[in-house]
């Protein structure tokens, strides 16, 4: 005679692997003979364009019943327009999902106008890129590392396009004590690396992962002109960066590091998806499970390194942890944070 417990356990496992086998038709029966949308706050051609039409085209043999994939801009507010409409006007149903702006989680928390949407519901599905904010100057200005920056007299000039190559400065300013001047005006990277050739701006924070590409020349200059990294936000499998100083090594003041981890951790989901709120579970889960598939593809793989971009995989689950990170800043961070970032 069969064990009772051991008998109801059996039952039990062969009841979840229905559901789940069930659950799975499901999803496959509702995405059969479909069209998914793909959202992309972003113009073509650019960066996140590129990002989100290369998922796009592996996405779909990863998702049950392999539904066609149509992939729509819609620019505007840097990806506000793209998220208000995701929110409040797309269909809940598992047929539309969107390529975001991370930055507008903080945009969300400071009550930037605009913002008609709560980043906390969207159903993160996962991130396929970060951005790992690095500060570099020119060797020309005689200074090599951030001791040097600290005293430097008179400031250096750091050229400032948008929200990461402006708050970035203000944070190694305000927060860490560098002796530098922002040069705000520039339209995008590419000017201010113009304007450092020009010498109107002798150094400047990004992303490493478009430095290490877009500025290659500039990092193996001679020795008098060379673009040198002195300060990042960590990332120790790069070895130009893996011995570097972190900003959390030099902000002191309890308040302004919680501020600056809160301001960061967005950029650890850089390239993120959602889906609006309230989508049935399974589908949703179909979804996250076929994103990392995709991006797992070595297929996928192949394309990606071709045309030039990284992938860096951050679950849904760890992007939403990151999102309530940032939501939960005291009021003494986010008066920091109001000051940096609007100015105050």
């Amino acid at each position: 005679m069969r064990h009772p417990f051991r008998l109801a356990a059996i039952l039990s496992l062969l009841l979840c692997l229905g559901l789940t086998a069930t659950a799975g038709a499901d999803v496959a029966g509702f995405y059969k003979g479909k069209t998914l949308r793909f959202i992309l706050g972003a113009s073509p051609g650019g960066g996140f364009d590129t990002y989100g039409r290369t998922i796009a085209r592996t996405l779909t043999k990863h998702i049950p019943g392999n539904p066609k994939i149509i992939v729509q801009n819609m620019p505007g507010a840097g990806f506000a327009i793209a998220m208000n409409y995701l929110y409040n006007v797309a269909k809940r149903d598992g047929s539309v999902i969107g390529g975001t702006n991370s930055g507008l989680v903080m945009k969300q928390v400071l009550g930037e106008k605009g913002i008609k949407f709560d980043n906390a519901k969207f159903g993160w599905l996962g991130s396929a890129g970060k951005a790992t904010p690095t500060c570099m100057v020119m060797s020309r200005t005689g200074v090599s590392d951030l001791k040097g920056l600290m005293s430097a007299s008179p400031p250096v000039n750091f050229g400032s396009a948008g929200t990461l190559t402006r708050d970035t400065p203000l944070i190694l300013r305000d927060f860490v004590g560098a002796k530098i001047n922002l040069v705000r005006g520039y339209n995008g990277t590419a000017q201010i690396r113009a304007a450092v050739r020009r010498k109107e701006v002798d150094g400047y924070c990004s992303s490493w992962e478009s430095v290490r590409i877009q500025a290659t020349e500039m990092l193996e200059g001679k020795a008098g002109d060379r673009l040198v990294p002195f300060l990042t936000s960590g990332d120790k499998n790069e070895p130009v960066l893996k011995n570097l100083p972190l900003f959390t090594d030099h902000i002191k003041n309890d308040d302004e590091r919680t501020a600056y981890e809160a301001w960061l951790a967005p950029y650890k989901f850089f390239r993120a998806y959602v889906t609006p709120p309230g989508i049935p579970r399974d589908r949703l889960e179909a979804l996250q499970t076929a994103f990392k598939n995709t991006l797992d593809d070595p297929e996928f793989r192949a394309v990606s390194k071709k045309i030039g971009i990284e992938i860096s995989y951050l679950s849904g689950a760890d992007i939403q942890g990151l999102v309530n990170q940032v939501f939960s800043i005291g009021p003494g961070a986010k008066a920091r944070l109001e000051r940096l970032v609007k100015g105050k």
